[in-house]
Parts: C-alpha cells; sequence; structure tokens
C-alpha cells in the first residue's frame, strides 16, 4: 500500500558505551519496479513510537539519531543513487549530500535487492575505536568512525535500538 511507514523497536535501550553486534536476516521482497522504500536501523533515545512516510525510511526526521539505511528506492531530490544502497545517516537526515551523510552510499549487496532472497544485515559498533560499521551478505560495505555518544546523542549514552520503514 502507498504512503505507509511503520517501526520495531526493542524496549530495553542499550547503552553506547559498551560494545554490540547485532545479526539480521532481512527480505526486501520481490517488486523492483514499483516497490519502495526501504528500512533503516536507527539508534535513537526519543520513543519507541517515531516514523515517517515515504521516501523518509520511517526515518526522516528523528533527532537525534543514527540509520543505518538500506534504500530500495531512487529518490533525486536526496541524492539517491540509481541503485539500491547501504548509508549511515545522522539526525533522520538522508540526504547523500548533506554533511550528515556519515558514510556511502555504497551498493547493498547487488544492483537490486529487492531480489526475493533473504539477505545476511551485520551491525558493530565499538566504543573504544568509536567505528560504526554494517555489511550485508558477509562483505564491509559502510563504516564511519564517530563518538556517537557525545556527537550525537548529547553525553547520553541510553539508546533505543529498532528499524524503521516506508513506502510511498
Amino acid at each position: 500500500q502507498n504512503n505507509q511507514s511503520g517501526s520495531v523497536w526493542n524496549i530495553n535501550k542499550i547503552n553506547l558505551n559498551q560494545p554490540f553486534e547485532f545479526n539480521f536476516d532481512i527480505n526486501l521482497g520481490c517488486r523492483d519496479v514499483d516497490g519502495a522504500d526501504g528500512i533503516v536501523f536507527v539508534l535513537q533515545p526519543i520513543s519507541t513510537s517515531i516514523g515517517s512516510v515515504g521516501g523518509g525510511l520511517g526515518y526522516q526526521g528523528v533527532s537525534p539519531s543514527i540509520g543505518i539505511a538500506v534504500d530500495t528506492w531512487q529518490n533525486t531530490n536526496d541524492n539517491d543513487p540509481f541503485y539500491d544502497h547501504l548509508a549511515i545517516h545522522k539526525n533522520g537526515d538522508i540526504n547523500h549530500n548533506s554533511s550528515n551523510n556519515l558514510a556511502g552510499p555504497v551498493t547493498a549487496s547487488n544492483i537490486n535487492i529487492e531480489d526475493c532472497q533473504w539477505h545476511s544485515f551485520h551491525i558493530k559498533w565499538d566504543p573504544v575505536t568509536q567505528i560504526l560499521l554494517a555489511e550485508i551478505d558477509g562483505k564491509d560495505k559502510v563504516t564511519t568512525t564517530i563518538n556517537l555518544t557525545d556527537s550525537v546523542f548529547g553525553g547520553n549514552p541510553l539508546v533505543y535500538w529498532g528499524f524503521t520503514g516506508s513506502t510511498g
């Protein structure tokens, strides 16, 4: 259906002073031509009921936040490439030409990830090196070095984690 959004959150906050690794299996469906828009893994301290529709991927406007997007639709107003892609964004700003675009866009496993297949999605945070990375199907794809607690969350290390998604 058009103009839908949703999110799913762990109700327990995690502490960004501790390392984490999450492994997920994701399936972006089979509809490349008219399927959209993608999903975002999000860290944010706000609540467990947020989201936006369309090209915002359920994540646009969520601030403060960090989002790792698996974007399956080209939104030219956000400077998206023509291929399905992976990127790390800050503060709900999904424009790739923004200073809040921390890594990417890079191809998400293959040019079309809406391929009816399950894909492994791995996310890792190391608070000592301050490296956040994400990979799909066992390949390092996007990495950024950032002090999440101080640079994004105003000194608060406690955040919710979850996924947002939307259609246009």
